[in-house]
């Protein structure tokens, strides 16, 4: 197994519109970042090169984002040149309502036919995923040619969005919910199988890992797996250990990072929030080893640090305790080995 970064990191240095040297950042009564220590892209600039750097400046071995940044083909391979040249894999992801309407999601065979979608930094927030233009299935299918271009193996598509159903949506039920994803992912797995690349589910703070189990089973493709986040499942109500456990064998990446847990609080209210990693209530190490021991291809899992702080607290630090804990805790989970995730032709798995 191997460590990577998710640009998540750094939403609040790095991503325009999240970034806390906005106006409207300032205007919402955010605490300001007066002691970061790391100096964020240069406006205006595309952060690719910069996540590049910040990878490589914390000896990882490869870097999640999603693939709308690139816009076109050409800077896709560009961005796949770079990578090379750095040693570093590639994980692509989109955001898309995965329980969408039969109308909102569309037809991946019409896709291609359409104007083609966007992803628009001027026009995400924190609540919006940037991507314009085309059916649900459209995005996906634009955001596969991203990343096949950018020499991803895998695509994380990512369903969770506030406005969007979830596992606490009442109207349309669970089930309904559930059997939508089945039916919308097997429309993409064919288009998947023929780029090479592997689909995968991702929870993020939206579903249970048994419903995504259920969901997996459903499709039954060996081209669509799971990128499993460590901690998320909290929000749902779901033991992390539990979490795990159910879709381990269906695992080709995850999102690593830590919560604390506080059961009560002085407002007699429950609360949980990101902490560096190894200082929460995630059982981490014990997560890593049913990883390690079911996941189909563990040599070839990359593990991507997720740590995300309040905006006011220096990033780099959380992140360099984050990755001083995991080489000291966990270091036997670390290799350079490890195949790759995507099956064979015929659709066995590696």
């Amino acid at each position: 197994m191997k460590l990577g970064l998710s640009a998540e990191t750094y939403r609040w240095v790095a991503f325009p519109w999240m970034c806390a040297d906005r106006a409207d950042f300032r205007a919402a009564g955010r605490l300001i970042p007066y002691f970061a220590s790391i100096t964020p892209p240069a406006a205006g600039e595309s952060p690719l090169d910069w996540f590049i750097e910040r990878a490589r400046a914390h000896g990882l071995a490869s870097l999640a984002l999603d693939s709308g940044w690139f816009g076109t083909e050409a800077h896709a391979q560009a961005f796949r040149a770079r990578m090379a040249a750095a040693g570093l894999t590639y994980l692509a992801s989109v955001s898309v309502e995965l329980a969408a309407t039969p109308e909102a999601w569309g037809t991946p065979a019409t896709a291609r036919s359409r104007r083609r979608p966007q992803f628009d930094p001027a026009l995400a927030t924190s609540l919006r995923t940037g991507w314009t233009g085309g059916s649900q299935a459209a995005i996906a299918v634009r955001a596969l040619e991203l990343a096949a271009a950018a020499g991803a193996e895998v695509v994380s598509l990512v369903h969770g969005q506030p406005d969007r159903p979830n596992h606490f949506t009442k109207d349309p039920p669970l089930a309904q919910q559930l059997d939508r994803m089945v039916r919308n992912l097997r429309t993409l797995a064919p288009i998947a199988e023929g780029m090479g690349l592997v689909l995968a589910t991702e929870g993020h703070m939206d579903y249970r890992c048994a419903e995504y189990a259920q969901v997996l089973e459903g499709v039954n493709s060996p081209w669509v797996r799971h990128v499993f986040d460590f901690a998320d499942s909290i929000a749902v109500n779901e033991d992390p250990l539990e979490a795990v456990q159910r879709v381990a064998k269906y695992t080709v990446a995850s999102h690593l990072k830590d919560m604390r847990v506080q059961p009560i609080t002085e407002i007699a209210t429950g609360a949980f929030f990101h902490t560096p990693i190894g200082q929460g209530s995630v059982p981490v190490e014990r997560m890593l080893e049913i990883l390690a021991a079911q996941a189909p291809n563990p040599g070839g899992l990359h593990h991507y640090l997720e740590v995300t702080p309040p905006p006011e607290i220096d990033v780099e630090r959380w992140l360099g305790a984050s990755v001083e804990w995991l080489r000291t805790h966990c270091a036997r989970f670390w290799s350079r080995g490890g195949q790759s995730n995507a099956p064979t032709k015929q659709g066995s798995a590696p």
